[in-house]
């Protein structure tokens, strides 16, 4: 049943805590959560908290959008599940500097997303070796499709030779993150440790790869998470690059948004899924992932599949902590 939208009618406050909530489980690199959220009548404005930017690792932003995007996307599942149709506009607001977007609420809503809500709360990055099992070619198909819908390309590393590309372009980010005292310090802010609020807490780090041929995410931001056990993963991981037409932050905004909707499809299907952006973070190692056949495609995110054990979540900060109120985004600088 959809909802109309009528200005003499507020949003219930159990519908907007229902939407912050979806939005907040969203994937963040690092788990920063780096967004706001403020309520005003059927508009929802999303806004970036600068304080949990990632300069170091992320100095062009990317990543941040692409969480944003995520986060935005869940609140549209989240919004549909209620029966509130969403539209999303990327603003840019000199007044307000930290506004990234609005999501519109109200009209007819998708049946697709509403289908997704039950997902939300089970998506998990999953940082364990996965079984050898191989996706179904369908479930491969939807997965496809459902970046299609949001605007993006999901292309399988099936070849050998651009799987070789990846693990050697990997494995150059990870040196050169070692390298990186910056780098290192900012992943030791969020990475490693027990965490209560936000960041990734030891137990959710996964083992340390036993076999040089692995394509995996290594977090040893802390003495202890060096000596973390290890396990062999999957000598054929299951990979594929989420691709958009252009460059810039409305595409890494909606390669945010089509990144959730695949890791949710994924979640429907019982498939695992974890992140290997090292790579995309490297201005000059990005281009080691452009499909030679296409491109023009502009890698913004390389996911592993795979069907893994069931694992934790990752903490998230309250509701109160991400909501602005309503006179906030006057006093922005």
């Amino acid at each position: 049943m959809l909802k109309a939208v009528s200005p003499m009618i507020e949003l219930s406050t159990r519908d907007r805590d229902a939407m912050l909530r979806a939005a907040v489980i969203a994937p963040s690199m690092h788990n920063t959560q780096p967004w706001r959220f403020r309520f005003q009548g059927w508009v929802v404005e999303v806004y970036r908290d600068k304080e949990r930017e990632l300069p170091a690792e992320d100095p062009d932003r990317r990543m941040l959008f692409l969480s944003l995007g995520a986060a935005i996307f869940n609140l549209r599942v989240e919004a549909a599940a209620r029966g509130y149709g969403s539209q999303v506009r990327q603003l840019t607001d000199r007044q307000r500097p930290d506004l990234v977007a609005v999501v519109e609420l109200g009209g007819p809503h998708s049946g697709q997303l509403q289908l997704l809500a039950p997902c939300l709360i089970h998506r998990r990055t999953n940082r364990q070796p996965f079984t050898g099992q191989r996706l179904p070619g369908q479930v491969r198909a939807e997965l496809v499709l459902s970046a299609r819908i949001e605007g993006a390309e999901l292309q399988w590393l099936d070849r050998p030779l651009r799987r070789w590309w990846l693990r050697m372009a990997t494995n150059e980010a990870a040196a050169t993150d070692d390298d990186d005292a910056l780098r290192t310090a900012e992943r030791r802010r969020w990475a490693g440790g027990d965490r209560d609020v936000d960041g990734i807490p030891s137990t959710a780090l996964g083992p340390r790869s036993a076999g040089g041929e692995a394509v995996v995410r290594e977090f040893a931001a802390t003495p202890a998470d060096a000596t973390r056990p290890m396990a062999l993963f999957e000598s054929e991981p299951q990979l594929a690059v989420l691709s958009t037409r252009y460059d810039g932050p409305a595409e890494w905004l909606r390669a945010g948004q089509a990144l959730e909707r695949v890791l949710l499809e994924a979640t429907a299907h019982g498939v695992s899924t974890s992140l290997l952006n090292q790579v995309i973070e490297h201005e000059d190692l990005r281009r080691e992932l452009d499909d030679p056949l296409d491109p023009e495609l502009r890698p913004q995110s390389v996911i592993r599949f795979g069907y893994g054990p069931p694992v934790p979540p990752t903490p998230r900060r309250p509701l109160a902590d991400v909501t602005m109120p309503d006179d906030a985004a006057a006093g922005q600088e």
